[in-house]
């Protein structure tokens, strides 16, 4: 959140307050974990989970916590007020007065505080929390193959608690959209968030785009369920036609001839860093190729945080690298971090396009956000793939800046699934070059004749170099279904 015309003692106060109050809460998960626009890394990400755990703070009703919102002089008046009040255990009158649900919830705690030694302290620590989606929202576009959901745990962490999720149809057609899944999340004692996949298929039809429902229910172990916890899937469609399925088909293929892809699956770069420089590379590069680059808004605006660019690119024979730049502007602003969508399209009759193809390039905010070498982690703490995809693509991620270069090792380390027989062991070593923010390494799967779907790959990353650190999960799981 950004304060208005705050004097230097004013927030000079707020902080002691805040930095005695923080005394109290243990701490917890990342606010990064629960809210999508929480940037990992960023100065608020503990704090904003500890309180949001703690139950103090809350996110909006569509799944998010706008940590760039404006509050006013007043708000932080009523603030200070109440928390000086909880610390001191007495009940202010602007508490119990500014509705009757924030009286009753004062209330609450004054019967609470006396027959604990503090208040703050236990407001929802020790119960088991509530489940909601971190978005009412989600889109994906048609030729994604997967859409992965989000489900978190807040209000609390205590005990192993669970609770079911699915996906059924909307406008979308099963079977023919997209696949109807439905499971049970298992949130071990502390977990605070899980994941599940809805498989999209990717049509030769042009139609309007089609949404999917998501549902939670069932919460098990005195957890509840928190608001969203329905929420819609909005499958783009891609336009259809035989041109798209057979570039999705192509791009599947690694092994494919002039391949071309970004370097990354995803990039970031400090606003005030004047550029970014992004490559593009062809694998197995056979004679000339080419492919078009272009820049588009995601939540950052040309002419205003960056410069619009775009162009064609030309492989000579057995060449394997190309690049471009893409200009960023620095303001003095605290407005978070935005986004640009960077597309490579209409390669050239001999080349074909990669998994690698659309990419999310971010401007971090330097007002808020340390821009250092950063820590290294999967993507998720589990991955799934299906038995009759050829290729798994797991994304490891670099967060908390990409400055210089960083290595980091990864490999399959054994699991129920069986080698040659279900998948392809694979080592080796990633290389993120300044701006690199996410990277994927492939694993090869088998379609075996046996029903044995639910086998398990373990996956690990490991001996960091160039300052990078491990962050968690380094440790992770492939589930072939």
């Amino acid at each position: 959140m950004r304060l208005r015309s705050l004097t230097p003692s004013l927030l000079v106060l707020f902080g002691a307050l805040l930095g005695v109050a923080g005394t109290s809460i243990g701490a917890g998960v990342l606010g990064s974990s629960l809210f999508p626009d929480v940037r990992s890394g960023s100065f608020y990400d503990e704090a904003v989970g500890e309180l949001s755990q703690a139950g103090i703070i809350h996110g909006y009703a569509d799944g998010r916590f706008g940590p760039n919102d404006y509050v006013t002089r007043g708000q932080v008046a009523v603030l200070m007020q109440r928390l000086r009040d909880d610390l001191m255990g007495n009940v202010s009158s602007s508490s119990t007065s500014s509705s009757s649900s924030s009286s009753s919830s004062s209330s609450t705690s004054t019967s609470t505080s006396s027959s604990t030694s503090s208040s703050s302290s236990s407001i929802s620590v020790t119960s088991a929390g509530s489940f909601r989606f971190t978005l009412s929202n989600y889109t994906v576009d048609e030729d994604k193959e997967y859409a992965t959901i989000s489900v978190v745990r807040v209000g609390g962490n205590e005990g192993s608690v669970s609770v079911q999720y699915a996906a059924t149809a909307s406008t979308a057609t099963n079977e023919q959209d997209f696949e109807v899944v439905s499971g049970t999340l298992t949130f071990a004692n502390h977990d605070t968030s899980e994941m599940f996949s809805v498989r999209i298929l990717d049509d030769t039809t042009g139609e309007a785009n089609e949404t999917i429902t998501l549902t939670l229910s069932g919460p098990t172990g005195s957890a509840v369920l928190n608001m969203p916890s329905t929420a819609t899937i909005t499958i783009i469609d891609d336009d259809g036609g035989s041109s798209s399925s057979s570039s999705s088909s192509s791009a599947a293929s690694s092994d494919a001839q002039n391949t071309i892809e970004f370097s990354a699956v995803g990039y970031d770069v400090a606003e005030n860093a004047g550029q970014i420089t992004i490559s593009v590379v062809r694998k197995n590069p056979s004679g000339t190729a080419s492919v078009q680059y272009a820049t588009q808004n995601g939540t950052a605006t040309s002419g205003t945080q960056y410069t619009a660019a775009n162009g064609t690119l030309e492989f000579a024979s057995g060449e394997t690298s190309k690049t471009f730049t893409v200009s960023i502007a620095d303001n003095s602003q605290i407005n978070g971090s935005k986004t640009v969508t960077l597309k490579l399209q209409s390669p050239s009759a001999s080349a074909v396009l990669g998994y690698a193809k659309e990419v999310l390039l971010t401007i971090i905010d330097d007002e808020v956000v340390t821009f250092g070498t950063g820590a290294l982690k999967f993507a998720q703490s589990s991955f799934e793939v299906e038995e009759a995809d050829t290729t798994a693509y797991v994304t490891v991620i670099r967060s908390g800046g990409t400055k210089g270069t960083v290595t980091v090792e990864y490999a399959t380390t054994g699991g129920t699934a069986i080698i040659v027989q279900d998948y392809t062991a694979t080592s080796g070593i990633l290389t993120f070059v300044p701006g690199e923010a996410k990277k994927v390494f492939p694993v090869q799967i088998f379609d075996d004749e046996y029903n044995d779907s639910g086998e398990l790959i373990n996956l690990r990353i490991s001996n960091p170099t160039g300052g990078a650190l491990l962050s968690s999960p380094a440790t992770a799981t492939l589930v072939i279904q």
